[in-house]
């Protein structure tokens, strides 16, 4: 195992997140996720696998919590039956144990594509299957994702929304800072500056254009993931700017990320962000009918529907824009499954439901398969018990959210929009995840949304969060507040119906 020099960078950061608590460690972990391309530390001995740096920074959130032992409770507290915690529980556990069971029960039953490292090669490869070091990293980011999910339902529950809201708003525009940064270094050939964040065993793909437009990577090594990151953090900021949370900046930072979504040449975020942008438009509607809707609902119900369709007519008025807009939506998307990297990847989903069936529905085992669709690798890998216990915890963690009626208080706000963007990224990663672990940011927001759900676990929501930036003593586990917002800066949501 060698440690390297971002990783020692977050061991001090992680540090100072035992020390000070939940607090710091969002903000740290919520940067640490953008870091995808990167390596805190590398494992020679597991084919050169990386450990990304949220997962290293998890350690330290997890041992913050160990050591407080009201937040520990809180965090057991919410993977509790019937809560959404509960069914995402069972579901990482059974992921776990097939990754331990199924490659050694069908081994050699199948031939699959999976990911292979050696120092000689690294890459997808089609191998009969069995038993391999995927099936372990993958068992640990489901841990991890199972870890995190814990961790900040319990914090929100606790009183930590509206921090959560302002370090996912940071991270937006940390990625837009990254995604600058891609672009800035290819236009000036000085890429190798960010070779710092690149430094994990991963096949990266900065350096790819379509039709004249550089695709934007940011900081992750290709630009679907930047897309499925990018389309998460501006669905949660879009929500919070649409229900008027007191945060500074919400709409640059939202626009910003629009921008980026739209230059990013990714099929997989401009199919997503479609769908996301109706579901957001049927939550405005739905606001709006019920008497419930502000003029932030109304003026993206209007631009949806009017400013849109007015801005593309504009756009065809200008022939060589729209050649440029038409040239990039042709590459991205109708031919899309034409190029090599389309036919690649039906290929992976073809031999991945060749799998599936070849194991009698079981699947192959967490880490078994690669795929290029989250419901085709749920079906390979965990099989359709698996599935089921997927799309079980889905639905409870939206009937949870749906049966809540305080929609307009802090963990509201925060709630429905870690909702809204835990359904933003499903369908990202219907559209093209190649495994069933979904990420940190996944875990987070569905924490969020679950917390919201479940309820608090302390006085009114607002006591707490008007002194929003909560740390824990080390020794007692009671909650400290540093200086920050003011209860002025709640006030639409303290006592008042939740509109400004």
């Amino acid at each position: 195992m060698s440690i390297e020099p971002i990783g020692i960078f977050l061991a001090i950061a992680g540090l100072y997140v035992v020390v000070a608590g939940l607090a710091a460690g969002a903000y740290v972990l919520c940067i640490a996720m953008l870091l995808g391309a990167a390596a805190a530390l590398l494992l020679p001995s597991l084919g050169g696998s990386s450990i990304q740096p949220a997962h290293f920074m998890l350690a330290f959130l997890a041992l913050a919590v160990l050591l407080r032992p009201r937040t520990l409770a809180a965090c057991l507290s919410s993977l509790s039956y019937p809560g959404p915690g509960f069914w995402f529980t069972v579901f990482t556990l059974y992921s776990v144990l097939t990754a331990i069971f199924l490659p050694r029960i069908f081994e050699g039953a199948t031939v699959v594509y999976s990911l292979a490292r050696s120092d000689d090669m690294r890459g997808i490869l089609s191998t009969p299957l069995s038993a391999g070091t995927s099936n372990l990293t993958q068992s640990i980011y489901m841990i991890g994702s199972l870890v995190c999910f814990a961790i900040f339902a319990a914090y929100a529950r606790l009183g930590g929304a509206a921090v959560m809201a302002r370090a996912l708003t940071l991270a937006g525009a940390v990625c837009i800072f990254f995604a600058i940064a891609d672009v800035v270094t290819y236009q000036t050939n000085t890429a190798d500056l960010l070779s710092v964040i690149r430094n994990a065993n991963y096949r990266m793909l900065n350096d790819g254009e379509i039709q004249g437009f550089k695709r934007i990577v940011g900081s992750f090594p290709e630009a679907g993931t930047f897309g499925y990151f990018a389309l998460a953090l501006f669905t949660f900021v879009l929500m919070l700017g649409l229900e008027s949370f007191p945060t500074p900046f919400l709409a640059p930072v939202a626009i910003s990320l629009g921008i980026a979504l739209i230059l990013s040449t990714s099929t997989t975020a401009y199919v997503a962000s479609a769908i996301t942008a109706l579901m957001v438009l049927g939550f405005c509607v739905v606001r709006i009918l019920r008497g419930k809707g502000t003029s932030r609902h109304l003026a993206y119900a209007v631009g949806c529907v009017f400013a849109l369709p007015l801005v593309i007519m504009a756009l065809m008025l200008i022939p060589s824009v729209w050649e440029s807009i038409s040239g990039l939506a042709h590459a991205t998307l109708t031919t899309k499954l034409e190029s090599q990297s389309g036919a690649e990847r039906m290929r992976w989903n073809a031999q991945a439901l060749s799998a599936f069936v070849d194991t009698n529905g079981m699947g192959a085992g967490l880490g078994s398969i690669r795929a290029s669709s989250f419901v085709v690798a749920l079906l390979a890998n965990v099989g359709v018990p698996g599935t089921i216990l997927f799309v079980i915890f889905v639905y409870s963690l939206i009937r949870a959210v749906a049966k809540q009626k305080n929609s307009q208080g802090v963990d509201g706000v925060v709630g429905l929009a870690a909702m809204l963007s835990c359904l933003a990224q499903i369908t990202a990663a219907v559209i093209s995840a190649s495994a069933v672990d979904l990420g940190p940011l996944f875990a987070i927001t569905a924490g969020l949304a679950a917390a919201y759900g479940i309820g608090p676990l302390h006085a009114p929501a607002q006591t707490a969060l008007s002194k929003p930036f909560p740390l824990f003593d080390l020794q007692s586990g009671s909650p400290m507040w540093l200086a920050g917002a003011s209860q002025a800066d709640y006030a639409p949501y303290n006592g008042g119906d939740g509109r400004v």
